[in-house]
């Protein structure tokens, strides 16, 4: 509930904001797509980066991209993460490393967002 509170606080304060990182955006109720949480999307007007693990229950990478599509959106896709961003056991990766990749992406569109912000653009 955190992602979708977060955007819709957003788009009350977007004027104040210079972004906002969402952990995890519950598009719909696990099992039930037809459900979904996006009545407020259309007035998200600045940048977002949606952090959304490939095997999330409660949407995936690719049924987010339908509704995250305006410019300055974006979807970063955890391999093989759940909706915690957890990896089964048998991954590639530890789940220490899937946390620190996470982290430096956030860090890195963050510096991009300051750096638009100061070029104005």
């Amino acid at each position: 509930m955190g992602g979708r509170i977060a955007s819709q606080i957003a788009t009350r304060l977007g004027h104040i904001l210079a972004g906002v990182v969402v952990l995890g955006y519950p598009l719909h109720p696990p099992g039930k797509p037809g459900q979904l949480r996006i009545s407020h999307l259309d007035a998200l007007s600045l940048p977002v980066l949606i952090v959304q693990g490939s095997r999330d229950s409660f949407g995936t990478p690719a049924e987010l991209r339908r509704w995250f599509t305006k410019p300055g959106m974006s979807i970063l896709e955890v391999k093989g993460g759940d909706h915690s961003f957890r990896v089964l056991k048998s991954s590639q990766r530890s789940q220490a490393e899937v946390y620190s990749e996470i982290q430096d992406k956030i860090r890195d569109w963050i510096v991009e967002q300051i750096k638009a912000g100061a070029s104005g653009t």
